[in-house]
């Protein structure tokens, strides 16, 4: 490499770009090695059977388990990593997911930290990442030391009348806390993001769901 570097981050992922974000204001030259491309933007990105049927921007990379039989291993080389194709869920693990855990084919062992010495950066994630959500709704959350910045992402209709109706059944839905860059009330906006989405849709021949 023609210089050095203080840093060398190897992927652009949810981890990688956090932490280059993170030490960005330090004044560290960083290098952030990254095998995939700039992700095209093209209205297939908005189209299910695209993404997830005929799996348009999965890698077609190989991978052998190890009994030498081979899979694909469903993985997205871009410039942002897994971020470019997550559903934007963004959960903590569980308190209990850092002790000792006896597992059907053995024990998986204790991490040398606990969940109160991570929490502090749960925290500031969520921050960061703008996480839409509510404490307090779901009953395996582990404690928190600081609210979601924002409210739960409204459901759509659909989705709505589920949510409602499983709460007449006496269950209790909640929404999945989401880090996604979303004001629901600048809807001016988002509506003319959603018109421009569904004409580029069409343009392409795609089917658009109403």
């Amino acid at each position: 490499m023609p210089r050095n570097y203080d840093v060398i981050i190897i992927g652009s992922g949810a981890g990688g770009g956090t932490l280059a974000r993170q030490l960005a204001p330090t004044g560290k030259q960083i290098l952030i090695l990254e095998r995939g491309d700039w992700l095209k933007r093209e209205a297939l990105n908005w189209d299910a059977k695209a993404v997830f049927v005929d799996n348009r921007y999965i890698s077609p990379d190989t991978w052998y388990d190890c009994n030498g039989k081979t899979f694909q291993p469903q993985i997205h080389y871009f410039v942002g990593g897994a971020t470019k194709m997550y559903g934007a869920a963004l959960y903590r693990l569980r308190k209990e997911d850092f002790g000792e855990l006896r597992e059907y084919d053995g024990i998986s062992p204790a991490w040398p930290i606990s969940y109160e010495d991570i929490e502090p950066f749960y925290a500031k994630a969520e921050q960061m990442y703008q996480v839409h959500g509510e404490h307090g709704v779901d009953p395996t959350e582990p404690p928190t030391s600081a609210p979601y910045p924002f409210p739960p992402v409204s459901n759509e209709p659909r989705i709505e009348k589920l949510f409602d109706g499983m709460k007449r059944a006496g269950l209790h839905p909640f929404q999945a806390p989401c880090g996604v860059m979303l004001n629901e009330k600048d809807t001016d906006r988002y509506l003319g993001e959603a018109r421009r989405q569904v004409a580029d849709h069409r343009r392409a021949g795609c089917s658009v769901p109403v």
